[in-house]
């Protein structure tokens, strides 16, 4: 790391993961100890619900206080993944509700930016204002396994679809309002930018878009028309439309972003057990990267 980052303000981005995103947690307390403050954050999935609690003003050490308090209902999303979208995406908006202090964007302490998937017109939203708990549940409503949120004119699903960093926002932020002054940091826990990381071959939404567009070859070849989210078929030809058409899942980097890749080979996407492993991860190699 640029040393001359330390108690400097950054770009912060938060990649999605699941349950490993707890060790988005363990990287803000390190940047914290250190006086580097991010002075806007962009999050997709579960990169979004840190950066949300975060940009709320939650501290770290205050997230897994929130967690072990919800302890069962996150452990109820393993298990409901199964069988029940509606019953997933009313836990997690339960919780987001309870502890989000404020519910738009706008109003965050720090200006946080919010990657979500339009499955109408196939296309990457980036949100910078509107409904804090609709929108980050939607950036991290994980297709088949969350229900698609409707929104304004948008059905929306995880960020992470079409990309799961957004860094290139990133830059246009730091160049529009920053003068290109800021570092940009990006904490990646789902090591797509790790390149000796077995995470890559068994990531969701990779395998998703391998198994599916393999397997149905006459689907996802133009986009359908969607008018709500109850058009499933629709929905899912667009998904498809979508992952054949993404890149990989590492972001295009300049080689001047400061990366953070806790090593989290051994948790799973639902792997809510394993969060202060993680969380510790997460401090462990922010320590790494600050020596």
């Amino acid at each position: 790391m640029d040393r001359n980052v330390l108690g400097k303000r950054i770009a912060l981005v938060l990649s999605g993961g699941g349950a490993r995103g707890v060790a988005h947690a363990g990287v803000l307390k390190v940047l914290e100890n250190n006086g580097i403050k991010p002075a806007f954050i962009i999050g997709t999935s579960v990169g979004s619900i840190v950066g949300a609690a975060y940009s709320a003003g939650i501290s770290p050490d205050e997230m897994i206080e929130i967690f072990e308090k919800e302890e069962k209902k996150f452990f109820k999303l393993s298990y409901y993944r199964y069988f029940s979208q509606k019953a997933m995406t009313r836990t997690l908006r339960s919780i987001f509700k309870k502890y989000l202090p404020s519910n738009e964007v706008e109003n965050t302490k720090i200006p946080f930016y919010i990657n979500a998937t339009d499955v109408k017109r196939c296309e990457r939203i980036i949100f910078s204002s509107g409904d804090l708990t609709e929108l980050v549940l939607a950036s991290s409503a994980i297709p088949f396994l969350f229900e698609p949120i409707s929104y304004e004119d948008c059905i929306l699903v995880d960020g992470g679809v079409i990309d799961n960093f957004c860094v290139d926002i990133a830059r246009i932020i730091n160049k529009n309002d920053f003068n290109d002054e800021l570092k940009i940091v990006i904490s990646d826990v789902s090591a797509a930018t790790d390149v000796t990381s077995q995470i890559n071959t068994s990531y969701f939404l990779l395998n998703l878009s391998k198994e599916f567009v393999d397997t149905v070859k006459l689907v996802g070849k133009e986009i359908y028309p969607v008018r709500d989210k109850r058009d499933v078929l629709s929905i899912i030809n667009n998904l498809l439309y979508m992952l054949d058409r993404r890149g990989g899942l590492a972001p295009e980097l300049s080689g001047d972003e400061i990366i953070i890749t806790p090593i989290l080979e051994k948790m799973g996407v639902f792997e809510f057990k394993k969060t202060m492993w993680a969380f510790n991860k997460g401090v462990e190699t922010a320590n790494i990267v600050l020596q």
